[in-house]
């Protein structure tokens, strides 16, 4: 039975000043906070529990005064305006362009054998079971989260690899675990990585700022749909880690 629970695709533009503002309202260093993060912050001040998660941030023809936004939401353009009417600070209101704000629904099924071609920006990590240490000498922790890339590196010092390929195989086991679809190795490429620090926020009373660095990277190719249901859930949370930094989003149209 295909999964009723409807969601949308929201795409809307945030004012750049107004990110760093942002920023300095919630006491972040700004020189080290990548502007996913801040776009983060931004859609939860505006929207609460409402907030489109997953998203990608997107380069717009107006990205030095605008960093344009895509997600996936469970409300749409009109209730998620209303939404930041109530209770949300005007500055922070005014970060939103609100004439350009869009919305549309995400399909209620996607038929069983379907072809889909996909782009995701993802952070391909992994979280350690059990400490250990590899034939080159590098420890880890039990709970570590590391580079899909440097932990099998690590664990296998002499098998010859790349990140395309550790990271084509870090995805194509997302969705061997959560189902829903399969991907074609074969068409899975990289178009961009790079290492990028993420500033967040623990959970104590001192609510102090930590810097972590961890991989970022786009993947492309396509998939076939053998789930409706599983297929809709993991469009609609995301895949891999790091979703509240702009990770995960899964972007698909027909192959």
């Amino acid at each position: 039975m295909d999964d009723p629970t409807p969601f949308h695709m929201v795409r809307l533009w945030l004012e750049s000043p107004g990110l760093t503002t942002v920023g300095k309202m919630n006491h972040l260093p700004l020189s080290q906070t990548s502007t996913l993060y801040l776009a983060h912050c931004a859609l939860k001040e505006l929207f609460g529990d409402r907030a489109p998660k997953p998203f990608h941030v997107e380069n717009g023809e107006d990205s030095g005064r605008y960093v344009r936004v895509l997600g996936y939401a469970g409300a749409d353009s009109e209730a998620l305006e209303s939404e930041a009417r109530i209770g949300t600070d005007p500055t922070i209101y005014d970060i939103c362009d609100w004439d350009r704000l869009r919305s549309k629904p995400m399909p209620e099924s996607f038929p069983e054998g379907m072809q889909l071609s996909f782009e995701v920006r993802a952070c391909p990590i992994v979280r350690k079971s059990s400490a250990g240490e590899g034939p080159n000498g590098r420890e880890w922790r039990e709970g570590q989260e590391l580079d899909a890339f440097l932990s099998r590196a690590w664990e296998n010092p002499d098998e010859e690899l790349t990140r395309e390929g550790v990271y084509r195989d870090w995805l194509t086991r997302q969705f061997e675990v959560r189902g829903g679809a399969a991907i074609d190795p074969e068409s899975v490429g990289m178009s961009r990585f790079s290492i990028e620090r993420m500033v967040r926020r623990t959970h104590g009373d001192d609510r102090s700022v930590n810097v972590i660095k961890r991989p970022d990277v786009t993947l492309y190719g396509t998939l076939e749909v053998t789930d409706s249901d599983t297929f809709r859930k993991v469009l609609r949370s995301g895949v891999g880690g790091h979703k509240t930094f702009g990770y995960g989003m899964l972007k698909v149209q027909r192959a």
